[in-house]
């Protein structure tokens, strides 16, 4: 089971972005319509079929191919962390004292570390290394093999715009400030796991 607030974050988010009615097509395109005026509470309770928000994700795509649909993820992604940090205050807290007066490599470690136990816990995936996080000289890693973005799609591209968002605004929340974040591979694109990198220097400093 997912939890409330990705879907209803989702839904709000295409609701802004192509209206009420727009909603409802999309709903009913993926046969969806128990949604239909009934968006999910704004809560962290895990009540959503995972089966639900892969189906709206396939129907996404069929509807308007990756490119259309990749800003939208991507603004679902960064709202889920904005909407998630406010409802989870001490999870914050937590993360804010750990990484105070440290480096900011430091803090976007403690960050990512954070989000994939966040994953883990998200998941019911039989084994634990299926996600981690690699350092490198110049990044991080994070590489995720059963994310449901890319499950039964097919691409020419990246199709992983949540999770890019997800960790494109999670990491400027406890750094302060921006850093470039890329799916270098992407199950859609046939590779065995979806594969994020994580600059350490700030965009400002490019």
């Amino acid at each position: 089971m997912a939890d409330n607030l990705i879907m209803r974050v989702f839904m709000e988010t295409i609701e802004n972005i192509i209206g009420p009615n727009g909603l409802k097509s999309i709903l009913n395109y993926a046969h969806l319509e128990k949604y239909i005026d009934q968006i999910p509470p704004d809560n962290d309770e895990k009540e959503i079929p995972v089966q639900d928000l892969h189906r709206l994700y396939l129907s996404l795509h069929e509807m308007f191919g990756n490119k259309g649909t990749h800003s939208l993820q991507l603004r679902v992604g960064r709202e889920n962390v904005h909407r998630g940090l406010q409802k989870r205050p001490g999870i914050a807290r937590a993360m804010q004292l750990a990484s105070h007066l440290v480096p900011e490599i430091t803090k976007m470690r403690i960050a990512l570390e954070r989000l994939t136990q966040y994953m883990k816990e998200a998941s019911s995936h039989a084994s634990a290394d299926f996600v981690e996080i690699q350092e490198k000289e110049g990044c991080f890693i994070l590489i995720q093999k059963d994310n449901i973005e890319s499950e039964g799609i097919t691409s020419s591209v990246p199709a992983c715009g949540v999770t890019l968002g997800i960790i494109e605004a999670l990491v400027e929340w406890i750094t302060g400030h921006p850093h470039e974040v890329r799916e270098i591979e992407c199950r859609a694109m046939g590779h065995s796991a979806d594969v994020f990198e994580v600059s350490k220097k700030p965009k400002k400093e490019k």
